[in-house]
């Protein structure tokens, strides 16, 4: 893991030194300075709208089980998403907290609400891998960048790949899932919950009941084929929005950046961003956008002036807004 960590620093700084090459701060600061203001105030619109139709989506998995205020569906996924924006890697961070605040709220197991937050959450990587693909597709096509990174680069997607299929497809033995539990369980930071129960066995017990449970959630709410549908397609929509946000900021600074270049390069950044194991993948998202704008040959101080505006967006919501959220469901008791 430390060594695809150094790789990807490693891709990432010499995307930022090529990228940033003829980039002026203070020029970028004045052309950000001078976006229309009409279009600034619709894409943050956009942004609201995102995550409208991401509560809407959990909220198609929830429904089966308990009713809840659509507005509480929003806090509770708002404050996930603060956690998950600022703790380091592919933002998960958040999902258990989500969990948590919704079984309070519906008075409805963790393990069942973890299970409504998986859903939502399938649909979303379903829809962002599909952007991946065509996005990477795109981007070492058309895009003028030096062979040793266009090299580098390649070599990376190929080891990411590896990581996520051997993660995915190799099958532990009970013996090994065992032993691991047992180590975690007798780990000395976890004494309190160990005090918790009264053996190692009521220990894997509860646990076993509880991933039953999970399990027959997934199972019940998976067989509702209309809302895993309807999940897939807001998941798209939802992804649309982010693309149209950034599309919408270009233009209020007046560069000509095509739609789909800004797709292509806001999810490769992303990606990398998840790669990082950064907090909300901060500072190599905003080198990787900024890299491989400056390879679709734009402007450098404008294409930074466009992230920056993007980026503040996003971080006013999710950093923002969400602890807000955070501290109203905390202080709410």
């Amino acid at each position: 893991m430390k060594k695809l960590n150094l790789l990807i620093l490693l891709f990432v700084t010499l995307l930022l030194v090529w990228g940033a090459r003829e980039i002026s701060w203070r020029e970028a600061l004045t052309i950000a300075s001078g976006a229309r203001h009409e279009l600034i105030a619709l894409a943050i619109g956009i942004t609201v709208v995102r995550f409208l139709i991401w509560s809407l989506k959990w909220m198609l998995f929830i429904k089966p089980l308990a009713e809840v205020r659509f507005s509480r569906v929003v806090v509770i996924l708002l404050a996930g998403l603060f956690v998950s924006t600022s703790t380091p890697g592919a933002q998960v961070g958040g999902e258990p907290l989500r969990a948590y605040y919704l079984a309070r709220e519906a008075g409805i197991k963790k393990s069942a609400a973890m299970a409504t937050v998986m859903m939502d959450k399938a649909g979303n990587y379903a829809a962002f891998f599909v952007f991946s693909l065509v996005s990477i597709f795109l981007l070492w096509l058309f895009l003028e960048i030096p062979p040793a990174l266009k090299l580098l680069g390649e070599v990376l997607l190929l080891v990411l790949i590896l990581a996520a299929l051997s993660s995915t497809y190799i099958k532990k033995s009970d013996a090994t899932q065992a032993k691991v539990l047992r180590f975690v369980y007798h780990l000395p930071p976890l004494k309190m919950l160990r005090q918790r129960f009264s053996s190692y066995a009521a220990f894997e017990n509860f646990l076993s009941s509880r991933l039953e449970l999970f399990l027959h959630t997934l199972r019940k709410i998976s067989t509702r084929r209309s809302a895993l549908v309807a999940n897939l397609l807001l998941s798209f929509a939802m992804w649309s929005t982010s693309y149209l946000k950034t599309y919408l900021i270009f233009l209020a600074l007046g560069v000509n950046a095509p739609f789909l270049l800004v797709m292509a390069v806001k999810t490769v950044a992303i990606l990398v961003g998840m790669a990082s194991f950064l907090p909300g993948g901060v500072g190599a998202t905003e080198a990787m956008m900024v890299a491989l704008f400056a390879g679709a040959g734009i402007e450098g101080s404008a294409a930074l002036a466009g992230i920056l505006l993007s980026r503040a967006i996003y971080y006013s919501f999710a950093l923002g807004l969400g602890y807000a959220c955070l501290l109203w469901l905390r202080l709410r008791g």
